[in-house]
C-alpha cells in the first residue's frame, strides 16, 4: 500500500467479490513499471496525485479463482494475463473499438484505482486473457508492457530489421 511519497506499508484487506461481469484473480506475478517507481518517488504523475492510500502495480498475471454470475464458470482455474483497465463501454471511442482512448478509463494503479500488488484482484472477464502453460507467470505479467511496445512499433511503422532509437527507457526519467 502506497500511503504517500516513499511511504509503503502492508495492509490486510478483504478478498474482493467479483461483479456479474468480473473475475477474481489470485495474483501470481506483478512487474514493476516506471509509473510505480514514479508514484513511489514523487507521489504523482502529472494530474494523477496519490491523495489516499493506493495499491501499486498493473503488469500482472494470475489464476482465476471465482467468477461473477454472468461469466462462464469454466473460467475458474484458468491462468491469465491481465489487461489492467476498465473503459466505460458507452462513449464513441468504446463503441468504435478504440476503448483505449476512453475518457472515463479507469486504470490499475492510477489514483484513486488500486493496482495488482495484492493477493487478489478483480477485472472484467474480457480483460483476463488465458495463457498457455508454456508461458511463465512472470512472462505473462509482462504481456501488458509488451503490448504497449507492439502498439508503439505499429504506430511508428517499425518493421523487422529497422533501426530504432529508444530514449527515456530508464524508469527514473
Amino acid at each position: 500500500m502506497l500511503r504517500g511519497t516513499r511511504d509503503l506499508t502492508l495492509e490486510e484487506r478483504a478478498v474482493p467479490t467479483p461483479a456479474s461481469d468480473e473475475v477474481l484473480i489470485q495474483v501470481h506475478s506483478v512487474g514493476v513499471c516506471g509509473s510505480d517507481v514514479h508514484y513511489y518517488e514523487h507521489g504523482r504523475i502529472g494530474p494523477y496525485i496519490v491523495e489516499s492510500p493506493m495499491i501499486l502495480g498493473h503488469e500482472a498475471s494470475g489464476r482465476i479463482v471465482a467468477v461473477g454470475k454472468d461469466v462462464d464458470p469454466a473460467r475458474v482455474g484458468q491462468r491469465v494475463a491481465i489487461e489492467p483497465q476498465r473503459p466505460c463501454r458507452k462513449c464513441d471511442f468504446c463503441r468504435s473499438g478504440a476503448y483505449n482512448l476512453c475518457p472515463e478509463m479507469e486504470f490499475y494503479a492510477t489514483p484513486p484505482i488500486d493496482g495488482a500488488f495484492a493477493e487478489y484482484v478483480i477485472i472484467q472477464d474480457d480483460f483476463a486473457y488465458e495463457i498457455p502453460d508454456s508461458i511463465s507467470d512472470h512472462a505473462a505479467a509482462l504481456m501488458e508492457p509488451l503490448s504497449v511496445g507492439i502498439a508503439a512499433a505499429q504506430k511508428g511503422g517499425v518493421k523487422v530489421g529497422d533501426t530504432v532509437l529508444i530514449a527515456g527507457a530508464d524508469p527514473s526519467d
